[in-house]
C-alpha cells in the first residue's frame, strides 16, 4: 500500500489545502483506493487508472475503471452539531468515518452492502438536524 497525491483545485479558499494524500493499493497503471478521501470524487475501492505529474508527482486527473459500489458522503459540523452522537447510527450500517477535526469535516464510507433504504434515512435525519453534507460519490439510490 502507498501513499498517493492528489492535488486540488483551490477556489475561494475551498478546499482548505491544495493536495490530498489517500492510501491505495496499485497494480502496474491501476490505484485502488483504500480510505475514504475528504476532498476527491472516489469512493473506497474504486478501482481508477491515473498518471502521476512527472514534476511533483501528484494526480491532476484520473479515470474509474471499475465502481466499487460504495459511495462517499461529506459531512461538514455546523451551528454547534457535532457527528459523534450519531456515529454508532453510520457503524452499525457498516459505515466507517474518518475525520479532519481542524475543518469539522468528516468522511463517510457507505459500503455496497449496506442496506438502501438505512442508509438513505440516516443522511436525510442528519441533513435535517442541520448538518452540511456533499454526496461527491452517491451510489445508494
Amino acid at each position: 500500500m502507498q501513499k498517493v497525491a492528489f492535488a486540488l483545485d483551490v477556489k475561494d479558499g475551498w478546499p482548505p489545502v491544495a493536495v490530498e494524500h489517500v492510501w491505495c493499493e496499485r497494480t502496474g497503471s491501476i490505484y485502488q483506493l483504500k480510505n475514504a478521501p475528504y476532498f476527491i470524487k472516489l469512493a473506497v475501492d474504486d478501482k481508477f487508472s491515473a498518471e502521476p505529474d512527472a514534476v511533483n508527482d501528484c494526480i491532476f486527473e484520473f479515470t474509474i475503471e471499475e465502481s466499487s459500489g460504495h459511495s462517499l458522503v461529506w459531512v461538514i459540523e455546523q451551528n454547534g452539531l457535532e457527528l459523534e452522537p450519531y456515529e454508532h447510527e453510520l457503524f452499525r450500517l457498516g459505515c466507517s468515518v474518518e475525520g479532519f477535526p481542524a475543518f469539522k469535516l468528516h468522511s463517510v464510507d457507505v459500503p455496497a452492502s449496506a442496506e438502501h433504504e438505512a442508509v438513505n434515512a440516516i443522511m436525510d435525519k442528519l441533513e435535517s438536524l442541520g448538518f452540511a453534507m456533499a454526496f461527491p460519490v452517491w451510489r445508494h439510490e
